[in-house]
């Protein structure tokens, strides 16, 4: 049954949070559907929560509007020691940092998005300090790939090219290390 796990909630609140600018871009889908790997959801189910929050959005375009009808911080705002979808502290952060790199997959980390970001931060209490470092760090590798992009469109094919573009994949997997680790480090 949809919604009757965690993670189910967890996807919706990806799901919708892609639409918060008024469109899904090719790169939130496919980020999203590595999201979902990564919280085991089944792709039947995903299909479903698709459905549901296409239905949603259908009938009111205000995103934080549905997160809020669909009661996705009722949890929190009742008691605020309570666990965001039942998940530690460490669980939480990687919520938040999921929907900075959500904002950030299509190169334009909208208003919609930054507020609804902000109001996820303020209801799990994520540190100010983390969040920053995380803003910071989807800012490189925001950078990073425009970098890219433009060697891409500089370099004609061959070793230089190659080299560079290994070298900035390099450093893009060491931002995302980076930030891992320090949800990791994230002590109750």
């Amino acid at each position: 049954m949809l919604f009757n796990q965690s993670t189910d909630k967890e996807a919706m609140l990806y799901y919708l949070f892609m639409a918060a600018d008024g469109e899904i871009s090719y790169s939130e889908e496919k980020l999203f559907d590595e999201i979902c790997k990564q919280i085991h959801l089944s792709e039947d189910v995903k299909k479903e929560v698709e459905s549901k929050c296409k239905q949603l959005i259908s009938t009111d375009s205000n995103v934080m509007n549905i997160i809020k009808e669909q009661k996705l911080d009722e949890e929190l705002k009742s008691n605020s020691a309570m666990l965001f979808f039942g998940r530690s502290k460490t669980e939480q952060a990687k919520t938040i940092w999921n929907l900075v790199n959500i904002g950030y997959a299509d190169k334009h980390y909208s208003q919609e998005e930054k507020d609804i970001v902000n109001y996820f931060v303020d209801v799990l209490g994520v540190s100010k300090e983390l969040f920053q470092e995380m803003i910071d760090t989807a800012d490189t590798i925001l950078a990073l790939t425009k970098e890219k992009d433009w060697v891409a469109s500089k370099y004609p094919a061959g070793k230089e090219k190659d080299t560079k573009d290994k070298e900035l994949d390099k450093e893009i997997d060491k931002c995302f290390k980076n930030i891992k680790l320090s949800i990791e480090e994230i002590r109750m």
